[in-house]
């Protein structure tokens, strides 16, 4: 007992030394030529996280900071950021600080992303010049800007998704699960239905990005539902001109104004931004186009800045665009499709730097993401006869009937002729966000230790209709489903994290960051229920520094692990429920031209999946940072694991209905002109009755057909893995020339192999079998080639999937500060592109009607495979499951009619060459922009993708043929643009 005493009176006399030599750092900031005050510039002191504002005449005092060196980061928009040691002694620091204006006349310009300094994890930043040089119009296009990556001609018409470290058709839905946060809101895309997909990042306006920092890495714990790295984007914060900007390329017109007012007298700061963008496909037809109108404010006040300051944001963004064809002059018969891409969002948050003993910082964030995505077709439709169009929800038997007679009912007969369909799908997603979280810094000696801990809650809905249409009278086969119906996705997120820090000397240092988050995943109404998630995240770091006369200057070493969880989409929770309508009945056709049809619908809901888990990610990152006299060295090797990735599949359920024959309606001796029909709707069987009332109702015979409906199930499919390395080698400028070459580049490797066992029909339900019954077998595969959860596992040769790549580009930046200019060229290469389609269970067969073969071993080329279904069922034994190889040999022999049945399950290459290797060679392209400055009020921009416009052929190993780089998306088709900035 007394030694527990001790150890705690110790701990308090520790905090109250360290409270009691914590000392004061005073300042002020100005401009560096003009040496005027700047307002609202903050200084962040790195270590402790301890900030302030300066006031009107550009002074700042932070309180309560621990003795010792410190490194303070002094920012402002419109001036370039400064870094400056400072030690702090018993009677406080003193910093001055003077500001340069963020311009080129500065020593150091980026054209690219670079990696961010003094970070424990992977993370690479970007900044407003790197978006003006390169003329990013939307978010998705930074990509390009990353280690390895490949430039994209900029346009809106595409709505590319933003994904980290992954490919295209990729399992695992790696722009899901790539998280995006402007100021820190979240942009949400879990209530979209129709798709499990990455957030679009078109309705966010480029030209007001200030910065974006990308983390690939292992994020904090405060960031979840993610498996994919973190995006974050800063918008333009601070007192500034205005700004008005205007941007032309071959596609797409950009004009902006950007103003940051200081209200004066401690009133605060008030930034807006106003944008407007046009994109189209056809430059000789400009009509059909998508748009992009944004309105951004912000507001941001600090009170107590001497004392305990308390920053105010406040946040409101709406836009107003999305595409349309109706004003294409060229459209046919009048024909249109538009597809709103309306937003609104705001945010209000609370930062209190308190500084005490027991905590340091207090955050309170609120957040709010409201969306409409409607779309309008507008189409030209006709028909020379009547058709069925079927709207019933409910199960049972149903007969067509005229719309003037019965608008309502489940069955109405379409229309002949001409006439126009006007349909909408309406979606409105609704996303807001409480969020909560203290810090504490302290200093024990060498120790610097910084604990988080914080609450998250979100709750995503959606608003929308779903389909409908303007006139009943013309609705096609449709039913409705509301999406303002369903539960909302209800998430409560808690975590803890700790760093901490230690100098072990004067030259070395070691951080240590340990962190978890739980997830409680609420859905109310839903049988899913209560889901909780776990996420333990770690990373280290080792910093070495041998001074700057020492060939090498400095080493940094780190590494991580962690889990990611991504929560699923409504998509995947709430699948729209699919109908299974089989014709029961059909009419001769009257003096009008007019048939009666009956139909037996089935509906069939998602079915609820008890196994269903989470998808999530176990990743490692191992970084070294080098900076030696002539170069700047950065790699970063990565392996990314998903768990559980999310797969839809089909199951199948046997059940028979009724069949009325046409041969049985002539038998029944009534005149086809006066015949009435009806069905009953529980038993199916139709009645003819006589309008003229000459002849009694006559009630029809039947067949009974066995057949199976269908319904959808979300499984988890086998783990994927992807792995590679990024690499930066930034040299040193050639200060003769005013020129500095970098390297950058990225390996990267894939592989999925799933052997899910999920059942499939590769013909039709309503094909024939030998004894001309409707088919009766379902088979049961083991993997499929589905990519996207936007369409369930089908059967394929292919289960698999593995692919490569090794990308580099060399950037030539040549900066001449004295006329303001700066010119980069790129050169982007390809010098490794492989990919396979791969099959653990095929066989080579000699030709394509034969179904015996031999074993298929993975490396043979130019052959035909095929693959069984493990298993298969039949309509009257649906829940036992036969071994499919054994029994197909059996019927070759001794029954021809199952043999020929069940052939029909077995599914082969198209082309011989499906699954050979496809190696590509190496091809290249190269890129200019120059940004050049008029004084300081005036900047124009111009860039030129592949200006070489190469028409290189590349060979592809899989087919033999050589291919022409012009059209082939493989390199940008030539591309320019120009930008003119105005600082007013």
């Amino acid at each position: 007992m007394d030694f527990t005493n001790r150890i705690i009176a110790s701990i308090v006399f520790c905090g109250l030394s360290i409270n009691g030599i914590a000392q004061t750092l005073t300042g002020c900031v100005v401009g560096k030529d003009d040496r005027k005050p700047i307002a609202y510039a903050s200084v962040t002191l790195k270590e402790n996280r301890l900030y302030a504002f300066t006031d009107e005449k550009g002074c700042f005092t932070i309180k309560n900071v621990p003795k010792g060196k410190c490194t303070a980061v002094i920012s402002c928009l419109g001036y370039a950021e400064q870094t400056i040691v400072v030690t702090i002694n018993n009677d406080g620091a003193t910093l001055n600080v003077r500001l340069a204006e963020d311009n080129l006349q500065l020593d150091e310009v980026q054209v690219v992303a670079h990696r961010k300094k003094d970070e424990i994890t992977t993370s690479y930043t970007i900044d407003r010049k790197t978006l003006d040089n390169q003329q990013i119009m939307t978010l998705g296009d930074i990509a390009q800007l990353l280690p390895g990556g490949k430039s994209v001609n900029p346009s809106l018409m595409n709505d590319s998704k933003l994904t980290l470290r992954s490919g295209s058709s990729e399992r695992g839905n790696a722009s899901f699960g790539t998280a995006i946060e402007v100021d820190g809101v979240r942009l949400n895309n879990n209530a979209m239905m129709g798709e499990t997909a990455g957030v679009s990042t078109r309705g966010v306006s480029a030209s007001n990005i200030e910065s974006v920092e990308v983390v690939p890495g292992i994020a904090s714990v405060e960031y979840g539902d993610l498996t994919n790295g973190v995006v974050k984007v800063k918008t333009r914060r601070g007192s500034s001109p205005f700004i008005l900007e205007g941007s032309i390329n071959q596609h797409t017109r950009q004009i902006a104004l950007h103003k940051g007012l200081d209200l004066g007298k401690n009133a605060g700061l008030i930034n807006f931004s106003l944008e407007h963008a046009r994109s189209f496909s056809d430059a000789a037809s400009p009509y059909t186009a998508y748009q992009r109108n944004v309105l951004s404010l912000h507001y941001m006040n600090v009170f107590m800045k001497k004392t305990q300051p308390l920053t105010l944001d406040i946040g409101l963004n709406g836009g107003v665009g999305g595409y349309d064809s109706k004003a294409d002059p060229d459209r046919n018969l009048d024909s249109y499709y538009k597809v709103k891409d309306n937003n609104v969002g705001g945010n209000v948050r609370l930062d209190w730097l308190l500084n005490k003993s027991w905590i340091t910082n207090l955050n309170f964030t609120a957040a709010f993401t409201y969306a409409d995505k409607r779309s309008e077709s507008y189409s030209n439709e006709s028909s020379s006869s009547t058709q069925p169009y079927i709207h019933t929800l409910t199960e049972g038997y149903n007969i067509a009937e005229d719309y003037d007679k019965n608008p309502s009912a489940n069955i109405i007969l379409g229309p002949t002729g001409y006439w126009y369909l006007r349909g909408f799908g309406d979606s409105k997603p609704l996303t807001y966000s409480l969020k909560l979280k203290a810090n504490w810094n302290k200093s024990f000696g060498k120790f610097r230790n910084r604990l988080l801990v914080g609450a998250e809650w979100t709750s995503s809905k959606n608003k929308g209709k779903g389909t409908y249409y303007e006139n009943m009278r013309y609705a096609p086969t449709w039913r409705e489903y509301r999406f303002d119906v369903l539960p909302a996705l209800n998430n409560m997120a808690l975590y803890a994290e700790d760093k901490l820090s230690m100098a072990v000397n004067a030259k070395q240092n070691i951080e240590l960051t340990a962190g978890v988050r739980e997830d409680i995943t609420s859905i109310p109404g839903s049988e899913y229920g209560t889901v909780g998630s776990l996420s333990p995240r770690l990373n280290m770091r080792y910093m070495l520094r041998f001074g700057q006369e020492s060939w090498v200057n400095s080493l940094s070493l780190h590494s991580g692990w962690g889990k990611s969880v991504k929560l699923p989409s409504f998509q995947v929770l709430y699948p729209s429920p699919s109908y299974r309508d089989m014709l029961a009945f059909s009419s001769t056709s009257d003096a009008n031209n007019r048939s009666y049809y009956a139909y037996y619908t089935h509906p069939s809901k998602a079915r609820y999946n008890a196994d269903l888990k989470w998808q999530y990610a176990n990743q490692w990152d191992l970084g070294v940072e080098l900076r030696t006299k002539i170069a700047d060295i950065n790699l970063s090797f990565f392996h990314s694991k998903t768990f559980n990735p999310y797969m839809a599949t089909n199951t199948y359920t046997p059940f028979t209905y009724k069949y009325t024959s046409p041969a049985k309606l002539q038998a029944s001796g009534i005149d086809a002109a006066n015949r009435l029909f009806a069905i009953d709707p529980q038993t199916g069987i139709v009645t003819v009755s006589d309008a003229s009332g000459a002849k009694t109702p006559v009630v029809l015979g039947y067949d009974e057909r066995n057949t199976y409906v269908t319904n959808t199930k979300y499984v988890n499919a086998d783990p994927l893995s992807r792995y590679g390395l990024e690499w930066i080698i930034d040299f040193k400028q050639i200060k003769l020339l005013r020129t500095q070459v970098r390297v950058d580049g990225k390996y990267y490797h894939y592989k999925a192999q799933d052997e899910t066992l999920f059942a499939d029909v590769p013909v039709s339900l309503n094909t024939r079998q030998s004894d001309g019954r409707l088919y009766q077998y379902i088979g049961y595969y083991r993997g499929g080639a589905a990519t996207s959860t936007n369409y369930t596992a089908n059967a394929s040769p292919s289960n698999g999937s593995v692919s490569g790549q090794v990308d580099m580009n060399v950037t030539l930046t040549t900066h001449i500060p004295k006329i303001r200019l700066v010119v980069a060229l790129r050169l982007e290469s390809s010098l490794y592109t492989y990919s396979r389609a791969t099959s653990s269970r095929g066989y080579v067969v000699n030709s394509g009607n034969e179904y015996f073969g031999e074993p298929y071993n993975g490396k043979a080329e130019n052959q035909t495979v095929i693959v069984y279904p493990e298993y298969y069922s039949t309509w009257d034994a649906p829940e036992t499951l036969v071994p499919f190889a054994e029994k197909l040999r059996w019927a070759a022999t001794n029954d021809r009619g199952l043999y020929n049945d069940l052939t029909q399950l077995v599914v082969r290459t198209n082309y011989p060459y499906t699954l050979n290797p496809n190696k590509l060679s190496a091809f290249w392209s190269a890129n200019l922009s120059v940004t050049k400055e008029i004084g300081k009020h005036v900047s124009i921009s111009f860039y030129a993708n592949n200006f070489f416009n190469t028409l290189a052929q590349v060979h592809s190993t899989q087919t033999g043929l050589e291919t022409s780089l012009f059209g082939s998306g493989y390199v940008p088709s030539f591309y320019y643009g120009l930008s003119l900035r105005l600082k007013i």
